[in-house]
Protein backbone atom coordinates (compact mmCIF):
# COMPACT_ATOMS: atom_id res chain seq x y z
CA UNK A 1 0.00 0.00 0.00
CA UNK A 2 1.26 3.20 -0.99
CA UNK A 3 1.55 6.01 2.06
CA UNK A 4 0.83 9.58 0.86
CA UNK A 5 2.21 12.80 2.37
CA UNK A 6 -1.61 13.45 2.61
CA UNK A 7 -2.44 10.71 4.52
CA UNK A 8 0.33 10.96 7.11
CA UNK A 9 -0.99 14.29 7.41
CA UNK A 10 -4.89 13.75 8.10
CA UNK A 11 -3.73 10.45 10.28
CA UNK A 12 -2.10 12.94 12.04
CA UNK A 13 -4.20 14.97 12.39
CA UNK A 14 -7.27 12.94 13.63
CA UNK A 15 -4.94 11.21 16.34
CA UNK A 16 -3.58 14.68 17.47
CA UNK A 17 -7.71 15.47 17.68
CA UNK A 18 -8.30 12.60 19.69
CA UNK A 19 -5.68 13.40 22.38
CA UNK A 20 -7.38 17.14 22.41
CA UNK A 21 -10.93 15.20 23.13
CA UNK A 22 -9.48 13.21 25.78
CA UNK A 23 -7.47 16.34 27.64
CA UNK A 24 -10.98 18.05 27.16
CA UNK A 25 -12.82 15.12 28.86
CA UNK A 26 -10.24 15.46 31.79
CA UNK A 27 -10.27 19.01 32.15
CA UNK A 28 -14.38 18.99 32.17
CA UNK A 29 -13.87 16.25 34.72
CA UNK A 30 -11.67 18.23 37.10
CA UNK A 31 -13.51 21.46 36.77
CA UNK A 32 -17.04 19.96 36.95
CA UNK A 33 -16.45 16.65 39.42
CA UNK A 34 -18.53 14.81 37.22
CA UNK A 35 -17.66 12.17 35.33
CA UNK A 36 -19.78 12.82 32.27
CA UNK A 37 -21.29 15.64 31.36
CA UNK A 38 -23.37 14.01 28.44
CA UNK A 39 -25.58 11.22 28.38
CA UNK A 40 -23.80 10.07 25.03
CA UNK A 41 -20.69 9.99 26.88
CA UNK A 42 -21.43 6.55 29.23
CA UNK A 43 -25.32 5.55 28.60
CA UNK A 44 -24.97 3.38 31.94
CA UNK A 45 -24.25 6.03 33.96
CA UNK A 46 -26.53 8.52 32.87
CA UNK A 47 -29.30 5.96 33.50
CA UNK A 48 -27.88 5.36 36.65
CA UNK A 49 -27.62 8.82 37.74
CA UNK A 50 -31.16 9.63 36.94
CA UNK A 51 -32.80 6.55 39.13
CA UNK A 52 -30.15 7.26 42.03
CA UNK A 53 -30.72 11.32 42.09
CA UNK A 54 -34.73 10.50 42.05
CA UNK A 55 -34.21 8.16 44.95
CA UNK A 56 -31.98 10.85 46.74
CA UNK A 57 -34.52 13.30 46.42
CA UNK A 58 -37.27 12.04 47.55
CA UNK A 59 -35.48 10.81 50.82
CA UNK A 60 -34.26 14.51 51.09
CA UNK A 61 -38.16 15.14 51.34
CA UNK A 62 -38.88 12.66 53.39
CA UNK A 63 -35.77 13.84 55.71
CA UNK A 64 -36.18 17.44 55.75
CA UNK A 65 -39.40 18.46 54.78
CA UNK A 66 -41.68 15.34 55.81
CA UNK A 67 -40.89 13.46 58.79
CA UNK A 68 -40.25 17.22 60.42
CA UNK A 69 -43.69 18.23 59.46
CA UNK A 70 -44.83 14.97 61.31
CA UNK A 71 -42.50 14.95 64.06
CA UNK A 72 -44.01 18.58 64.64
CA UNK A 73 -47.96 17.83 64.47
CA UNK A 74 -47.25 14.95 66.88
CA UNK A 75 -45.31 17.24 69.41
CA UNK A 76 -48.25 20.09 69.65
CA UNK A 77 -50.94 17.30 69.41
CA UNK A 78 -49.24 15.68 72.98
CA UNK A 79 -48.71 18.41 74.13
CA UNK A 80 -52.38 19.66 74.20
CA UNK A 81 -53.46 15.86 75.06
CA UNK A 82 -51.23 16.28 78.00
CA UNK A 83 -53.01 20.06 78.86
CA UNK A 84 -56.98 17.88 78.43
CA UNK A 85 -55.49 15.73 81.12
CA UNK A 86 -54.26 18.38 83.78
CA UNK A 87 -57.60 19.42 82.98
CA UNK A 88 -59.50 16.78 83.30
CA UNK A 89 -57.93 15.80 86.75
CA UNK A 90 -58.87 19.10 87.85
CA UNK A 91 -62.69 19.26 87.45
CA UNK A 92 -62.06 15.00 88.86
CA UNK A 93 -60.97 16.83 92.20
CA UNK A 94 -63.84 18.83 91.97
CA UNK A 95 -65.95 16.21 91.60
CA UNK A 96 -64.46 14.44 94.75
CA UNK A 97 -64.39 17.60 97.09
CA UNK A 98 -68.51 18.35 95.70
CA UNK A 99 -69.13 14.13 96.35
CA UNK A 100 -68.26 14.91 100.13
CA UNK A 101 -69.93 18.33 100.25
CA UNK A 102 -66.45 19.98 100.98
CA UNK A 103 -67.73 23.19 99.27
CA UNK A 104 -68.95 26.27 101.50
CA UNK A 105 -71.61 28.81 100.48
CA UNK A 106 -69.14 30.80 99.41
CA UNK A 107 -66.87 28.52 97.66
CA UNK A 108 -69.78 27.81 95.15
CA UNK A 109 -69.66 30.88 92.86
CA UNK A 110 -65.64 30.54 92.69
CA UNK A 111 -65.93 27.23 92.01
CA UNK A 112 -68.44 27.83 89.25
CA UNK A 113 -66.55 30.09 87.49
CA UNK A 114 -63.30 27.74 88.08
CA UNK A 115 -65.13 25.02 86.42
CA UNK A 116 -66.34 27.05 83.56
CA UNK A 117 -62.79 28.46 82.72
CA UNK A 118 -61.69 24.48 82.80
CA UNK A 119 -64.24 23.66 80.05
CA UNK A 120 -62.89 26.83 78.34
CA UNK A 121 -59.27 26.01 78.34
CA UNK A 122 -59.88 22.53 77.46
CA UNK A 123 -62.07 22.87 74.63
CA UNK A 124 -59.57 25.90 73.53
CA UNK A 125 -56.94 22.75 73.32
CA UNK A 126 -59.01 21.02 71.06
CA UNK A 127 -58.23 24.61 68.52
CA UNK A 128 -54.70 23.73 68.55
CA UNK A 129 -53.06 24.77 65.21
CA UNK A 130 -49.79 23.71 63.49
CA UNK A 131 -49.04 25.83 60.42
CA UNK A 132 -52.29 27.28 60.39
CA UNK A 133 -54.07 23.88 60.49
CA UNK A 134 -55.91 22.54 63.12
CA UNK A 135 -55.13 19.77 64.13
CA UNK A 136 -57.94 17.85 65.62
CA UNK A 137 -60.26 18.55 63.29
CA UNK A 138 -59.69 15.86 60.80
CA UNK A 139 -59.79 16.30 57.05
CA UNK A 140 -61.18 19.88 57.97
CA UNK A 141 -57.74 21.69 58.96
CA UNK A 142 -59.42 24.90 58.10
CA UNK A 143 -61.62 25.08 60.88
CA UNK A 144 -61.75 25.03 63.92
CA UNK A 145 -62.99 21.73 66.61
CA UNK A 146 -65.40 24.64 68.29
CA UNK A 147 -66.82 28.36 67.58
CA UNK A 148 -63.88 31.09 68.49
CA UNK A 149 -63.94 34.70 69.97
CA UNK A 150 -63.32 36.06 66.72
CA UNK A 151 -66.16 34.40 64.68
CA UNK A 152 -69.41 36.27 63.82
CA UNK A 153 -71.38 33.07 65.66
CA UNK A 154 -74.51 34.68 64.66
CA UNK A 155 -74.58 34.11 60.78
CA UNK A 156 -74.22 30.25 61.87
CA UNK A 157 -77.37 27.96 61.96
CA UNK A 158 -77.87 24.14 61.94
CA UNK A 159 -80.41 21.15 61.59
CA UNK A 160 -78.64 18.69 63.41
CA UNK A 161 -79.33 14.66 63.80
CA UNK A 162 -78.33 13.28 66.54
CA UNK A 163 -78.24 9.60 67.64
CA UNK A 164 -78.27 7.95 71.17
CA UNK A 165 -78.00 4.28 72.78
CA UNK A 166 -80.42 3.44 75.61
CA UNK A 167 -77.64 3.63 77.52
CA UNK A 168 -77.84 7.61 77.08
CA UNK A 169 -80.72 7.55 79.28
CA UNK A 170 -80.44 9.04 82.63
CA UNK A 171 -82.22 10.20 85.74
CA UNK A 172 -81.57 13.00 87.35
CA UNK A 173 -83.92 14.48 90.64
CA UNK A 174 -85.34 17.94 90.61
CA UNK A 175 -87.68 19.59 92.63
CA UNK A 176 -90.84 20.66 90.99
CA UNK A 177 -92.62 23.88 92.49
CA UNK A 178 -90.03 25.02 94.07
CA UNK A 179 -89.85 27.95 96.73
CA UNK A 180 -90.27 31.23 95.07
CA UNK A 181 -89.68 33.95 97.77
CA UNK A 182 -90.86 36.64 94.63
CA UNK A 183 -94.46 35.69 94.78
CA UNK A 184 -94.66 35.74 98.93
CA UNK A 185 -96.33 39.02 98.50
CA UNK A 186 -99.07 36.75 96.08
CA UNK A 187 -99.20 34.01 98.37
CA UNK A 188 -99.89 36.75 101.12
CA UNK A 189 -102.83 38.61 99.20
CA UNK A 190 -104.61 35.44 98.29
CA UNK A 191 -104.09 35.85 94.21
CA UNK A 192 -101.60 32.68 94.17
CA UNK A 193 -101.58 29.59 95.61
CA UNK A 194 -98.83 28.48 97.32
CA UNK A 195 -97.42 25.01 96.30
CA UNK A 196 -95.30 22.86 98.66
CA UNK A 197 -92.03 21.58 96.99
CA UNK A 198 -91.95 17.88 95.68
CA UNK A 199 -89.03 16.31 94.92
CA UNK A 200 -89.37 14.24 92.05
CA UNK A 201 -86.74 11.83 89.97
CA UNK A 202 -87.55 12.23 85.76
CA UNK A 203 -86.30 10.70 83.00
CA UNK A 204 -84.05 12.62 80.09
CA UNK A 205 -82.02 12.64 77.39
CA UNK A 206 -79.38 15.22 77.15
CA UNK A 207 -78.70 16.51 73.78
CA UNK A 208 -74.91 18.27 72.66
CA UNK A 209 -76.78 21.92 72.87
CA UNK A 210 -78.46 23.83 75.53
CA UNK A 211 -80.42 26.66 73.90
CA UNK A 212 -81.73 24.59 70.61
CA UNK A 213 -84.70 25.32 68.92
CA UNK A 214 -87.55 22.93 67.01
CA UNK A 215 -87.80 25.11 64.21
CA UNK A 216 -85.07 26.04 61.49
CA UNK A 217 -84.22 29.42 60.43
CA UNK A 218 -86.80 29.10 57.65
CA UNK A 219 -89.72 28.76 60.80
CA UNK A 220 -90.08 25.21 58.94
CA UNK A 221 -90.72 22.52 62.39
CA UNK A 222 -87.70 20.02 62.22
CA UNK A 223 -87.86 18.66 65.82
CA UNK A 224 -89.10 14.85 65.62
CA UNK A 225 -87.64 11.77 68.04
CA UNK A 226 -87.42 8.42 66.57
CA UNK A 227 -86.48 4.67 67.59
CA UNK A 228 -85.45 1.91 66.04
CA UNK A 229 -85.53 -1.53 68.31
CA UNK A 230 -82.51 -4.46 68.17
CA UNK A 231 -83.97 -5.97 64.92
CA UNK A 232 -83.75 -2.62 62.99
CA UNK A 233 -87.65 -1.85 63.09
CA UNK A 234 -89.66 1.56 63.37
CA UNK A 235 -91.10 1.40 67.44
CA UNK A 236 -94.29 3.07 67.47
CA UNK A 237 -94.32 6.51 69.62
CA UNK A 238 -97.19 8.07 68.37
CA UNK A 239 -99.04 7.26 71.14
CA UNK A 240 -96.92 10.20 73.14
CA UNK A 241 -97.15 13.44 73.11
CA UNK A 242 -94.22 16.22 72.60
CA UNK A 243 -94.29 19.45 73.99
CA UNK A 244 -91.62 21.96 73.51
CA UNK A 245 -91.02 24.07 76.67
CA UNK A 246 -89.33 27.36 76.32
CA UNK A 247 -88.07 29.81 79.32
CA UNK A 248 -91.72 30.78 79.97
CA UNK A 249 -92.66 27.06 80.80
CA UNK A 250 -89.87 26.61 83.45
CA UNK A 251 -92.47 25.79 85.68
CA UNK A 252 -93.68 23.13 83.75
CA UNK A 253 -90.43 21.75 82.75
CA UNK A 254 -90.33 18.60 84.85
CA UNK A 255 -93.60 18.06 85.76
CA UNK A 256 -94.19 15.56 83.55
CA UNK A 257 -96.65 12.79 82.65
CA UNK A 258 -96.18 9.17 82.14
CA UNK A 259 -97.01 9.46 78.43
CA UNK A 260 -95.36 13.50 77.96
CA UNK A 261 -92.55 13.96 76.40
CA UNK A 262 -91.40 17.55 77.62
CA UNK A 263 -88.52 19.37 75.25
CA UNK A 264 -86.53 21.98 77.28
CA UNK A 265 -84.99 24.77 74.92
CA UNK A 266 -83.20 26.46 77.05
CA UNK A 267 -81.58 23.47 78.49
CA UNK A 268 -81.36 21.07 76.06
CA UNK A 269 -82.75 18.03 77.71
CA UNK A 270 -85.33 15.55 76.58
CA UNK A 271 -88.15 14.60 79.80
CA UNK A 272 -89.51 11.43 79.31
CA UNK A 273 -92.64 10.24 81.17
CA UNK A 274 -92.39 6.52 83.12
CA UNK A 275 -94.17 5.15 80.07
CA UNK A 276 -91.95 6.92 77.66
CA UNK A 277 -88.90 5.84 79.34
CA UNK A 278 -89.74 1.80 79.99
CA UNK A 279 -90.26 1.88 75.86
CA UNK A 280 -87.10 3.57 75.20
CA UNK A 281 -84.86 1.69 77.17
CA UNK A 282 -85.32 -1.19 74.87
CA UNK A 283 -84.47 0.94 71.97
CA UNK A 284 -81.39 -0.07 69.81
CA UNK A 285 -80.85 3.60 68.71
CA UNK A 286 -82.95 6.74 69.26
CA UNK A 287 -83.20 10.24 66.65
CA UNK A 288 -83.33 13.13 67.65
CA UNK A 289 -83.79 16.17 65.21
CA UNK A 290 -83.17 19.63 66.19
CA UNK A 291 -82.45 22.84 65.12
CA UNK A 292 -79.45 25.09 66.73
CA UNK A 293 -79.24 28.88 66.18
CA UNK A 294 -77.07 31.19 68.83
CA UNK A 295 -73.66 29.55 69.63
CA UNK A 296 -71.22 30.77 72.16
CA UNK A 297 -67.37 30.77 71.76
CA UNK A 298 -66.44 27.15 73.02
CA UNK A 299 -69.53 25.62 71.97
CA UNK A 300 -68.38 22.69 69.71
CA UNK A 301 -69.41 22.85 66.09
CA UNK A 302 -71.63 20.32 65.09
CA UNK A 303 -70.30 19.24 61.47
CA UNK A 304 -67.35 17.83 63.43
CA UNK A 305 -69.63 15.47 65.40
CA UNK A 306 -73.13 14.76 63.70
CA UNK A 307 -74.71 14.68 60.37
CA UNK A 308 -76.45 17.81 59.69
CA UNK A 309 -77.40 20.86 57.64
CA UNK A 310 -75.19 24.62 57.99
CA UNK A 311 -77.05 27.49 57.14
CA UNK A 312 -74.59 30.44 57.13
CA UNK A 313 -76.32 34.35 55.87
CA UNK A 314 -73.94 35.50 52.74
CA UNK A 315 -72.94 39.51 52.72
CA UNK A 316 -75.66 39.67 50.08
CA UNK A 317 -78.35 38.61 53.00
CA UNK A 318 -78.46 35.21 51.26
CA UNK A 319 -78.31 32.07 52.88
CA UNK A 320 -76.00 28.94 51.72
CA UNK A 321 -76.41 25.90 53.13
CA UNK A 322 -74.06 22.80 53.21
CA UNK A 323 -74.79 19.61 54.29
CA UNK A 324 -72.46 17.79 56.79
CA UNK A 325 -72.05 13.55 57.03
CA UNK A 326 -69.61 11.69 59.33
CA UNK A 327 -67.05 9.72 57.55
CA UNK A 328 -67.22 6.38 58.48
CA UNK A 329 -63.79 5.21 59.81
CA UNK A 330 -62.79 8.44 60.80
CA UNK A 331 -60.90 11.35 58.96
CA UNK A 332 -57.29 10.31 59.40
CA UNK A 333 -54.61 12.28 58.07
CA UNK A 334 -51.36 10.62 56.70
CA UNK A 335 -48.00 11.25 55.91
CA UNK A 336 -46.07 9.67 53.78
CA UNK A 337 -42.17 9.79 56.01
CA UNK A 338 -40.87 7.01 53.49
CA UNK A 339 -40.76 4.64 50.41
CA UNK A 340 -44.10 3.04 50.58
CA UNK A 341 -44.96 3.86 54.52
CA UNK A 342 -47.27 6.62 55.73
CA UNK A 343 -48.12 7.56 59.08
CA UNK A 344 -51.39 8.88 60.88
CA UNK A 345 -50.16 12.64 62.10
CA UNK A 346 -53.60 13.39 63.25
CA UNK A 347 -56.05 12.43 66.27
CA UNK A 348 -59.43 13.76 66.17
CA UNK A 349 -60.79 15.75 68.49
CA UNK A 350 -64.49 14.56 68.78
CA UNK A 351 -62.85 11.08 70.01
CA UNK A 352 -61.68 13.23 73.42
CA UNK A 353 -63.67 16.55 73.63
CA UNK A 354 -67.34 15.38 73.57
CA UNK A 355 -70.58 16.87 73.67
CA UNK A 356 -71.01 14.40 77.05
CA UNK A 357 -67.88 15.87 78.49
CA UNK A 358 -69.50 19.52 78.09
CA UNK A 359 -73.19 18.10 79.56
CA UNK A 360 -71.11 16.63 82.27
CA UNK A 361 -69.28 20.01 83.23
CA UNK A 362 -72.84 21.83 82.65
CA UNK A 363 -74.55 19.39 85.27
CA UNK A 364 -71.99 20.00 87.55
CA UNK A 365 -72.35 23.86 87.31
CA UNK A 366 -76.01 23.75 86.96
CA UNK A 367 -76.45 21.56 90.32
CA UNK A 368 -74.44 24.16 91.88
CA UNK A 369 -76.22 26.83 90.60
CA UNK A 370 -79.69 25.07 92.11
CA UNK A 371 -78.27 25.00 95.54
CA UNK A 372 -76.76 28.51 95.49
CA UNK A 373 -80.48 29.47 94.27
CA UNK A 374 -81.87 28.05 97.09
CA UNK A 375 -79.90 28.54 99.69
CA UNK A 376 -80.06 32.67 98.49
CA UNK A 377 -83.94 32.19 98.88
CA UNK A 378 -83.46 30.75 102.30
CA UNK A 379 -81.34 34.18 103.27
CA UNK A 380 -83.93 36.19 101.52
CA UNK A 381 -86.75 35.05 103.56
CA UNK A 382 -84.77 35.03 106.40
CA UNK A 383 -84.80 39.03 105.81
CA UNK A 384 -87.70 39.13 104.97
CA UNK A 385 -89.03 38.05 108.70
CA UNK A 386 -86.81 41.28 109.89
CA UNK A 387 -88.83 43.79 107.76
CA UNK A 388 -91.19 45.65 109.24
CA UNK A 389 -93.50 45.00 106.38
CA UNK A 390 -93.73 41.60 107.22
CA UNK A 391 -92.87 40.55 110.45
CA UNK A 392 -95.96 42.77 111.98
CA UNK A 393 -98.31 40.95 110.13
CA UNK A 394 -98.67 37.55 111.29
CA UNK A 395 -100.57 35.83 107.99
CA UNK A 396 -96.92 37.17 106.39
CA UNK A 397 -94.72 35.66 109.52
CA UNK A 398 -96.76 32.43 109.13
CA UNK A 399 -96.49 32.13 105.20
CA UNK A 400 -92.62 32.60 105.22
CA UNK A 401 -91.99 30.50 107.93
CA UNK A 402 -94.10 27.66 106.32
CA UNK A 403 -91.59 28.59 102.90
CA UNK A 404 -88.34 28.82 105.08
CA UNK A 405 -89.04 25.07 106.36
CA UNK A 406 -89.69 24.07 102.92
CA UNK A 407 -86.49 25.49 101.87
CA UNK A 408 -84.47 23.81 104.45
CA UNK A 409 -86.59 20.46 102.70
CA UNK A 410 -85.46 21.69 99.60
CA UNK A 411 -81.41 22.53 99.93
CA UNK A 412 -81.16 19.36 101.41
CA UNK A 413 -82.67 18.11 98.80
CA UNK A 414 -80.47 20.18 96.57
CA UNK A 415 -77.58 19.24 98.11
CA UNK A 416 -77.81 15.90 98.06
CA UNK A 417 -78.72 16.15 94.41
CA UNK A 418 -74.99 18.09 94.23
CA UNK A 419 -73.61 15.20 95.92
CA UNK A 420 -74.77 12.86 93.83
CA UNK A 421 -73.93 14.26 90.75
CA UNK A 422 -70.42 15.10 91.75
CA UNK A 423 -69.82 11.59 92.78
CA UNK A 424 -71.20 10.21 89.43
CA UNK A 425 -68.87 12.26 87.45
CA UNK A 426 -66.08 10.87 89.50
CA UNK A 427 -66.10 7.64 87.33
CA UNK A 428 -67.14 9.91 83.86
CA UNK A 429 -63.63 12.27 84.26
CA UNK A 430 -61.91 9.28 85.11
CA UNK A 431 -63.63 7.58 81.68
CA UNK A 432 -62.42 10.76 79.39
CA UNK A 433 -59.29 10.62 81.47
CA UNK A 434 -58.47 6.97 80.45
CA UNK A 435 -59.64 7.94 76.94
CA UNK A 436 -57.32 10.91 76.86
CA UNK A 437 -54.45 8.66 77.81
CA UNK A 438 -55.16 6.03 75.51
CA UNK A 439 -55.15 8.94 72.87
CA UNK A 440 -51.73 9.68 74.10
CA UNK A 441 -50.45 6.60 74.40
CA UNK A 442 -51.49 6.03 70.91
CA UNK A 443 -49.64 9.09 69.44
CA UNK A 444 -46.41 8.17 71.75
CA UNK A 445 -46.72 4.79 69.88
CA UNK A 446 -46.63 6.94 66.73
CA UNK A 447 -43.71 9.36 67.40
CA UNK A 448 -41.74 5.66 68.26
CA UNK A 449 -42.15 4.52 64.98
CA UNK A 450 -41.65 8.04 63.48
CA UNK A 451 -38.48 8.38 65.19
CA UNK A 452 -37.30 4.65 64.13
CA UNK A 453 -38.55 5.57 60.35
CA UNK A 454 -36.86 8.96 60.75
CA UNK A 455 -33.24 6.71 61.47
CA UNK A 456 -33.96 4.44 58.62
CA UNK A 457 -34.08 7.42 56.37
CA UNK A 458 -31.26 8.69 57.71
CA UNK A 459 -29.37 5.99 56.95
CA UNK A 460 -30.92 5.06 53.36
CA UNK A 461 -30.21 9.15 52.42
CA UNK A 462 -26.65 8.87 53.18
CA UNK A 463 -26.10 5.41 51.59
CA UNK A 464 -27.92 6.59 48.32
CA UNK A 465 -26.05 9.83 48.43
CA UNK A 466 -22.87 7.94 48.44
CA UNK A 467 -23.75 5.39 45.68
CA UNK A 468 -24.83 8.25 43.80
CA UNK A 469 -21.20 9.79 44.56
CA UNK A 470 -19.56 6.76 43.21
CA UNK A 471 -21.80 6.48 40.11
CA UNK A 472 -21.65 10.51 38.91
CA UNK A 473 -18.07 11.95 40.99
CA UNK A 474 -14.70 11.18 40.01
CA UNK A 475 -11.97 10.46 41.89
CA UNK A 476 -9.59 13.46 42.30
CA UNK A 477 -6.24 11.65 42.53
CA UNK A 478 -6.90 9.35 39.68
CA UNK A 479 -8.64 12.05 37.53
CA UNK A 480 -5.06 14.08 37.89
CA UNK A 481 -3.10 11.35 36.93
CA UNK A 482 -5.13 10.66 33.85
CA UNK A 483 -5.08 14.40 33.09
CA UNK A 484 -1.58 14.53 32.92
CA UNK A 485 -0.94 11.23 30.90
CA UNK A 486 -3.85 12.93 28.25
CA UNK A 487 -1.86 15.71 28.34
CA UNK A 488 1.45 14.42 27.84
CA UNK A 489 0.23 12.41 25.32
CA UNK A 490 -1.50 15.57 23.32
CA UNK A 491 1.85 17.30 23.48
CA UNK A 492 3.43 14.32 22.18
CA UNK A 493 1.36 14.48 19.45
CA UNK A 494 1.71 17.96 18.58
CA UNK A 495 5.15 17.59 18.48
CA UNK A 496 4.96 14.58 16.45
CA UNK A 497 2.26 16.15 14.36
CA UNK A 498 4.37 19.79 13.75
CA UNK A 499 7.45 17.68 12.86
CA UNK A 500 5.34 15.96 10.49
CA UNK A 501 4.30 19.58 8.93
CA UNK A 502 7.10 21.01 8.18
CA UNK A 503 8.26 18.62 5.95
CA UNK A 504 7.27 18.90 1.92
CA UNK A 505 8.46 17.72 -1.33
CA UNK A 506 11.76 19.59 -1.69
CA UNK A 507 12.59 16.99 0.91
CA UNK A 508 12.82 13.87 -0.44
CA UNK A 509 14.77 15.12 -3.87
Amino acid sequence: MRITNQMITGNSLRNMQKSMNEVNRRTQQMTSGKKISQASEDPVIAIRALKLRTTVNQLQQYKEKNIPDAQSWLDISTTSLENIVKRIEDIETYCVQGSTDSFSSDDRSSIIDSLQQLQDMMFGEGNSTYAGRYIFSGFKTDRALTFTETEDTSIYSYDITQHFSATALDTKNVVVDGVDYTNVDAYIDGTATYEQPNPEMVYRLNLAYEGIDDVNNDGTNVFSLSATDANGNGMDLSGFGITVLSTEDADEYYNVGPDDIHVIEETGEIIFGENVYNTLKTAQDIQVDYAKKEFEPSDLRPEHYFDCTQYVVQTDGSVKDIEYTLTEGGQNIYYEVNFNQSLQVNTEGNKIISPDMANDINDLIYALKDLQAAEETQVKLKSMLEDVQYSSDEAAVKQINQMLKDIDVEIAVKKENMQKTFSNNITNFQTYMDQTSAMMSDVGSRMSKLEMISTRVDEQYASFKELKSQNEDIETDATIIDFNEAELVYESALAATGNILTKTLLDYI
